[in-house]
C-alpha cells in the first residue's frame, strides 16, 4: 500500500476494465504529470541519439510503465 498511497492511488483504485477506465486514466495522468512522464503516454517519444540522453529516456519510459503496470489489476495487464 505504501508507494501507492503515497501517490494518490489506493489499490483498490486499480484499473479493472471498461467500468472503472475513465476514473483510472484521470488518476493515472496526474501521477504521470507530476513526475513529468505523461509524455511517454501523450505522445510518441523519440529515442534520442545522445547516451546520456539516451539513458535518461530509458529511465522514464521505465517509470512510467511501471506507475502503469502497477495501478492495474492481474487479469487486465494481457490488454495493454
Amino acid at each position: 500500500m505504501g508507494e501507492m498511497a503515497s501517490h494518490g492511488l489506493r489499490y483498490r483504485d486499480k484499473l479493472e476494465g471498461a467500468s472503472n477506465y475513465f476514473i483510472w486514466k484521470t488518476r493515472i495522468l496526474v501521477v504521470l504529470e507530476e513526475y513529468d512522464l505523461e509524455a511517454y503516454v501523450k505522445s510518441v517519444v523519440t529515442v534520442p541519439a545522445d547516451n546520456d540522453q539516451k539513458n535518461m529516456y530509458k529511465v522514464g519510459q521505465g517509470k512510467a510503465k511501471r506507475f502503469i503496470l502497477n495501478r492495474v489489476r492481474v487479469h487486465v495487464v494481457s490488454h495493454l
